[in-house]
């Protein structure tokens, strides 16, 4: 990652949200990492005086800490995709959208949503399941590549 973030559970997510919204941060997005089949890593991305909109222009800014001086602040929870999480709507209601886009391609459900599409915003009716798209990363063990190492060098020479 390029940051760094501040670890919460989906029992303190809302209280650490609100004490940003009442520290004038203002919410930017979500994104989310699939950890594995059953596990799902969430990012809340905040920032104050529009920070985040400037770092184009100012690399300075881009100190990556959990709570920098420069206005950035990110939030990390893993949580079991089988598990209901808290939605961060009653602090910014424009969380909406992109929790409702994570139950769509993540196919995980939020807890007090006000609008909710129940993982049907962009999923079509014939569409059955979610995700559209996702991305893995495959890392092969120290052990094991030095072993295909080994294995195409005795192929080579015989």
């Amino acid at each position: 990652m390029f940051f760094e973030a501040k670890e919460v559970t989906p029992q303190t997510l809302l209280s650490e949200v609100q004490q940003l919204a009442n520290a004038k941060y203002r919410f930017v997005t979500m994104s989310q990492t699939v950890m594995d089949e059953n596990t799902l890593r969430l990012f809340y991305h905040f920032d104050v005086n529009l920070t985040m909109s400037d770092l184009r222009h100012n690399a300075d800014l881009c100190v990556w800490e959990p709570t920098d001086a420069k206005g950035m602040v990110h939030l990390r929870m893993d949580v079991n995709k089988n598990e209901r999480i808290p939605s961060i709507t009653p602090v910014y209601f424009c969380a909406v959208l992109i929790e409702n886009e994570t139950q769509d391609q993540f196919g995980v459900r939020f807890s007090g949503l006000p609008l909710d599409y129940e993982g049907a915003m962009y999923l079509e009716g014939e569409v059955t399941h979610a995700p559209y798209f996702t991305m893995t990363t495959v890392r092969r063990p120290a052990a094991k590549a030095e072993a295909a190492k080994d294995d195409t060098a005795k192929g080579e020479k015989a």
